[in-house]
């Protein structure tokens, strides 16, 4: 091989290591360019877990705005797109973060964010349900209300003589104040559906039923039907409100699991950011180790390159003159002996 090598002209040895040169500069830059894309990639993994967390936090001002406006479907529309736009961006996700320590999270995130979906739809639906119920809560006291006022008019329309005209207008006004008092007490509890509200409604309400029986027996069978109208009001009422019990009591239970499966989203989000920054802090490593390793090899490699074509560049010059100044040094020798003579 020193052989052959030595055969080439001396042009296409500079042209070589020339060449050589150019070979190692490009090694050290696909090396750079390597672990700059390295970290481009991660420091672009970092932005997306910050993009998915500012849409997280959409999300939730989006569902905080929907239960401040009571179920309101504008506000529900906007929930929902906001709760679109984090799944899509999630799901996009899974086909960038590959590593093996991402897979993990990534998987839980996926999983709680279908919980958070499906107790959004509950609260959805349990507001619906609060909207119905409290028709028929409005309903039914108007009802009470109407049938009162019914009784109020039949009382009026009695002959002021009759001794039992004055207690029975007693009764009907007791009943009014009774429907009005409870009326005021679930519109309280409806607004702030606290333990004190509920408490207070309910007893106001079953107070009102609790004296049905004297109303019954002050009108008898004459206005039995009026009676049995005001009761049935009462009774449905009542299952209204029972109705908005359970409803709140749902909605309350659906906003602890809203509460828990938030944090532990922003939990895992903060994990995965974590993840991204250590992951980054070992690839700035990495690469910084395998820039320093190339360039002390490509000096290595290359002192040797250029030792090596010096070598076989300098060498038939050197031999050259050597046989040069060996040719000379015959010829004075021959002179000396009188080898060589002029003609």
């Amino acid at each position: 091989m020193n052989s052959s090598f030595a055969n080439i002209s001396v042009n296409k040895k500079l042209a070589l290591g020339f060449g050589t040169v150019l070979f190692f500069t490009a090694i050290l830059a696909l090396v750079g360019w390597t672990s700059l894309d390295k970290l481009i990639n991660r420091i672009d993994r970092i932005s997306d877990i910050a993009q998915l967390s500012s849409n997280l936090t959409n999300l939730r001002v989006a569902r905080l705005q929907y239960m401040l406006t009571d179920g309101d479907e504008t506000a529900a529309q906007n929930m929902q797109s906001k709760l679109d736009a984090f799944k899509a961006q999630q799901e996009s996700l899974r086909g960038r973060f590959t590593n093996p320590l991402n897979l993990k999270p990534m998987g839980e995130l996926a999983q709680v964010t279908r919980d958070y979906e499906t107790s959004l739809n509950s609260m959805r639906a349990v507001y619906r349900d609060a909207v119905k119920v409290r028709t028929d809560i409005t309903s039914n006291a108007a009802t009470a209300t109407q049938v009162v006022e019914a009784l109020d008019e039949t009382v009026t329309r009695m002959d002021p003589s009759d001794p039992t005209r004055f207690d029975l207008s007693q009764r009907v006004n007791a009943a009014r104040q009774d429907v009005l008092l409870a009326g005021n007490e679930v519109r309280g509890y409806t607004a702030k559906p606290d333990e004190k509200n509920e408490k207070a409604a309910f007893q106001q309400l079953d107070a009102a039923i609790s004296r049905l029986d004297t109303l019954k027996a002050a009108f008898g069978a004459s206005n039995g039907a009026q009676v049995a109208q005001f009761e049935t009001a009462l009774r449905n009422y009542r299952t209204a409100l029972d109705a908005f019990k359970a409803t709140a009591q749902t909605a309350g239970d659906v906003r602890k699991d809203l509460t828990t499966q938030g944090a532990t989203i922003v939990k895992l989000g903060e994990q995965l950011y974590g993840l991204q920054m250590q992951l980054a802090q070992a690839d700035t490593a990495k690469a910084r180790n395998l820039q320093i390793g190339c360039v002390v090899l490509v000096m290595l490699l290359g002192i040797l390159a250029a030792v090596v074509i010096t070598r076989q560049i300098t060498r038939p010059i050197r031999d050259t003159r050597y046989a040069g100044d060996r040719r000379a040094h015959r010829f004075r020798r021959s002179d000396s002996y009188g080898g060589h003579h002029p003609t």
